[in-house]
């Protein structure tokens, strides 16, 4: 259990709250570079961190991510004209570059200074993994770009989807970084009454929940826990090994299956889903079978279609047949609807004083209070040590091992890491 003044030290992230002031230190998701098509398209809003900015691709190509409101008279921005390699506001046809710099003030006189005096809050951009990621920070704190080896795969071997959360970005990473809950939520064949034959026929490599054990340790970005589970192929001498990373603030790198949970603001977060194989992907048969497809499971604002207004379109007579992969919860395919509705039914930001936390909840438990002692080194210093240039963001990845019994996972991992982190 956590304390309540504890949980509300990690779940806000306004301007000037300790965790919002350390979350801008990183670079952030800001949007999908498809969300900008083309240059010269129409501008996006923008909900990070507690604030409103805009996003626009200008007549070059170039992304730019600045304040929403207009320096002149606070008109958004998002209602401007984008044309001619800047953003112009409808309000006195102030026009802004990508780097903030007025270039035009039309409504002042022919002589007027004042666009050399004043420059629009605009932020750096790295267009880099179909993601746009903008660093929101101050300006002598920057880091590297992370580089995130999902990040360089070639782009026709990778789909990132994105949709968004109903609460608060811990709660959410709470639901990915929980993985004994997918033998429940997202099958629950055993508790349907389903015989062994069925449950082969949808996963022949099938493990039971019990059967496995979980271990966590730190690391110098985050932490990691592996389930760690009798091999099917070899047992007795073997044991099969899933590892999952997490990094400080909001990604979770399982296997191939990346996510990133970025606040919005304290009530909302938007996930980015990736996915990658070592062939191209089929991004409509990914998207459809994750229920993230624009125009069908959210709109072109990313918002799902699925909410608890609508009680996230459970089906109570497919719970009752039992025959669909999905009866158990009655909440149709992908995965993350599912998710998204337990997640989000606890209430924007829940009272983590009432919960009782299992053995199978260590990944929770050190995620929280990994957190924690980075966001109150961060209150007493003002570093962030997980942003040291010598971590090697671009390995750290979820992996799958099939080991010896007697062999520590830890040693496989490291050699992939190559420098003990």
């Amino acid at each position: 259990m956590v304390s309540r003044e504890a949980y509300e030290l990690l779940t806000r992230v306004g301007s000037g709250t300790p965790m919002g002031e350390l979350i801008r230190r990183f670079w952030v998701p800001a949007c999908l570079s498809e969300e900008l098509p083309e240059p010269d398209c129409d501008p996006i809003r923008l909900r990070l961190l507690g604030e409103d900015y805009v996003a626009f691709r200008d007549s070059d190509g170039r992304v730019g991510v600045m304040d929403e409101h207009c320096p002149h008279r606070g008109a958004s921005l998002f209602l401007g004209r984008n044309e001619e390699g800047g953003l112009r506001c409808l309000y006195h046809g102030w026009k802004m570059d990508v780097h903030g710099n007025v270039l035009e003030t039309p409504c002042e006189p022919a002589e007027s200074r004042i666009r050399f005096h004043v420059k629009h809050a605009a932020y750096p951009v790295v267009e880099q993994g179909d993601v746009v990621w903008t660093y929101l920070g101050p300006p002598d704190k920057q880091p590297p770009f992370p580089n995130f080896w999902w990040t360089t795969v070639p782009p026709e071997n990778r789909c990132v989807g994105k949709i968004d959360y109903a609460c608060n970005y811990l709660q959410a990473i709470e639901g990915a970084i929980d993985s004994s809950h997918a033998d429940v939520l997202h099958s629950g064949y055993e508790l349907l009454g389903w015989g062994e034959g069925e449950i082969r026929q949808v996963e022949p490599g099938r493990t039971a929940a019990r059967e496995t054990r979980w271990e966590a340790e730190e690391s110098a970005y985050g932490f990691r826990y592996a389930a760690v589970r009798g091999s099917r192929a070899n047992p007795g001498t073997h044991k099969s090994v899933r590892v999952t990373e997490f990094a400080v603030p909001f990604h979770c790198l399982l296997s191939d299956v990346p996510h990133m949970f970025v606040p919005a603001d304290d009530e909302s977060t938007w996930f980015y889903d990736v996915r990658t194989q070592s062939k191209p992907v089929d991004r409509q048969e990914t998207l459809t079978r994750r229920g993230e497809r624009v125009g069908v499971d959210v709109g072109p604002n990313r918002r799902k279609t699925r909410t608890v207004a609508n009680n996230w379109m459970q089906d109570r007579a497919a719970m009752r047949a039992k025959k669909e992969v999905w009866s158990y919860s009655g909440i149709a395919w992908g995965k993350p609807h599912q998710d998204m509705a337990v997640i989000e039914s606890m209430g924007p930001v829940y009272d983590r004083t009432k919960e009782h936390l299992g053995i199978q909840d260590v990944g929770i438990v050190r995620m929280r209070q990994r957190m924690l002692s980075t966001v109150r080194r961060f209150i007493e210093t003002r570093e962030v040590a997980e942003l040291d240039p010598s971590v090697p963001y671009d390995r750290i990845r979820g992996y799958v091992y099939e080991l010896p019994a007697d062999m520590p996972w830890q040693l496989a991992v490291y050699g992939e890491l190559r420098d003990g982190y």
